[in-house]
């Protein structure tokens, strides 16, 4: 889950235009909406806005192509609570499970959320206007689906043509960061088919991908599993072969491909030199030079390796820590790992994760960074030996950084440390209201078997042995689902929370 807090006084606001783009893979907005003054009575209403969707719809930013992004589907689960100066068991919160963001609705809220003149009566503002909205999301599942149109090979046509005619392309969508498009290719002796998932943005860097493809529908249907991939500097992966031909999984001439993005993340790797050990010591008798690299945003870090404790560690900077804009924050988190190289050189390096990997750090605007120090479980001693096998050659250790979020926040006085406040407080809220529905459901309980005896009593029917433990069937515990406050015994519940309903949709202003 990702709890983002915003503050809004009156006026519309937008999250960083990188906030969600690491873990969901899309660059996301909240919107707060207030009617005109002329309409009482005034209601607060809120919307996220899948800003990509927006894109592909030809709304502002959107590319050349209007064909961008309309056979994406996002579906996240996510819940608003306004959040009250009081207690928090009167906040007002609505939520909605698996919601699916499309081109052609891009934003999915409650455009009731709460009237504007509660906002004050009820204590949510405080003296200058100002409101909290938190917002949570998880879950999230990205799909796209695209229909492949075979057509005859013509064999009167040249070899190119004949070329182009077996390779297949879908459109191209938007995903952390990097353009895509999925292509079908048939050989022409049998028809068998290859799946690649082609990077067509980013070249700077090699991308880790997971993903997973299914072809053709029903009975016809093959899947690929899941599938962990490194797309190279060309944006080119290794493919799938499902080992069927393409008229196996073809329908009325028509492959339908389905394909769901798991994962985007940039890679970055750097060739870091040890220094010389003397013989019988560990004592280190030079200094090497920092080997550089860069972030996906174009940032540039730092990388030396430390050899004075008992095992290997790197220490790396924030080299950009000055771009920072000002009353900013920048949060970075990366994965590092250390290749290993086998004894043949036919078999790939084998990456091995760094102890306490994943790292993550919040950046504000200063003239140097300290540093992190990352450690390794590679003893020093192993270092001193030539044929090291994590050495690549000039005995220089390869490091692989693998950068997965990047987000640009506002206020620059949050630490790392509040962090853990701000999931603890979120965890114990949702823990008290899980206790509270059973609460709940016990009381629906306890009145519905009190009810049963009264009406046993009034008939004189009534017997203690004869009554099933639980009471009638009306004693069916009641489900509910969000938060919600209590109100005097015997009346209906008060609910505080609100459930995402499709009519909430700004379409439904119209």
């Amino acid at each position: 889950m990702d709890i983002v807090t915003c503050c809004g006084k009156f006026v519309r606001w937008y999250t960083s235009n990188s906030l969600f783009m690491a873990q969901v893979g899309h660059v996301i907005q909240v919107k707060s909406l207030f009617p005109c003054v002329a309409k009482p009575p005034e209601v607060l209403g809120v919307y996220l806005v899948w800003r990509s969707g927006l894109a592909g719809a030809g709304g502002k930013g959107a590319p050349n192509k209007a064909s961008h992004n309309t056979g994406m589907r996002v579906y996240v689960d996510f819940t608003f609570t306004l959040l009250n100066r009081d207690h928090f068991s009167v906040n007002e919160a609505f939520s909605g499970k698996q919601v699916k963001f499309t081109c052609d609705c891009p934003a999915q809220g409650n455009r009731n959320y709460i009237p504007v003149s509660d906002l004050r009566t009820r204590n949510f503002t405080d003296e200058n206007g100002e409101f909290q909205l938190e917002l949570t999301m998880g879950n999230v599942r990205t799909v796209f689906d695209s229909d492949l149109r075979i057509t005859p090979q013509n064999t009167s046509t040249s070899k190119q043509q004949r070329r182009q005619q077996l390779r297949l392309e879908t459109q191209y969508f938007s995903f952390g960061g990097f353009d895509w498009n999925v292509s079908l290719e048939r050989e022409e002796e049998d028809g068998a088919c290859v799946v690649q998932l082609n990077r067509l943005t980013g070249f700077d860097h090699r991308c880790h991908v997971r993903y997973l493809v299914v072809l053709g529908e029903g009975e016809r249907r093959v899947d690929s599993g899941l599938i962990d991939d490194i797309s190279d500097t060309e944006g080119r992966v290794r493919g799938w072969c499902p080992g069927v031909t393409v008229s196996e999984v073809m329908r009325k001439g028509v492959v339908r491909l389905h394909l769901e993005m798991l994962l985007a993340n940039s890679l970055s790797e750097v060739s870091v030199s040890t220094p010389p050990i003397s013989v019988g010591t560990a004592q280190v008798v030079a200094q090497t030079a920092p080997a550089q690299c860069f972030d996906k945003d174009k940032q540039q870090w730092l990388v030396t390796s430390d050899l004075h404790g008992d095992t290997l560690r790197f220490h790396i900077v924030f080299k950009d820590i000055h771009n920072v804009p000002r009353n900013h924050l920048r949060y970075v988190s990366w994965s590092s790992y250390i290749m290993r190289f086998p004894p043949d050189d036919s078999s790939p390096p084998e990456p091995v994760a760094l102890e306490g990997s994943p790292f993550s750090h919040y950046y504000a605007q200063d003239t140097s960074d300290e540093g992190i120090m990352m450690e390794t479980e590679v003893p020093v001693k192993e270092m001193r030996v030539p044929d090291c096998e994590y050495f690549s050659d000039r005995s220089q250790v390869r490091l692989q950084l693998e950068w997965e979020d990047s987000y640009l926040l506002f206020q620059s006085t949050y630490h790392k440390y509040d962090d853990v406040t701000r999931v603890h407080n979120y965890q114990m809220r949702r823990e008290i209201n899980a206790l509270q529905a059973e609460n709940y459901s016990l009381e629906r309980q306890l009145f519905s078997y009190q009810k049963s005896i009264a009406y046993a009593h009034s008939r004189g029917q009534y017997s203690a042995e004869n009554t099933p433990v639980g009471g009638t069937p009306d004693a069916a515990p009641y489900r509910h689902h969000g938060s919600f406050r209590h109100s005097s015994a015997g009346a209906a519940p008060k609910h505080g929370g609100h459930h995402y309903h499709p009519n909430h949709h700004p379409a439904a202003s119209r």
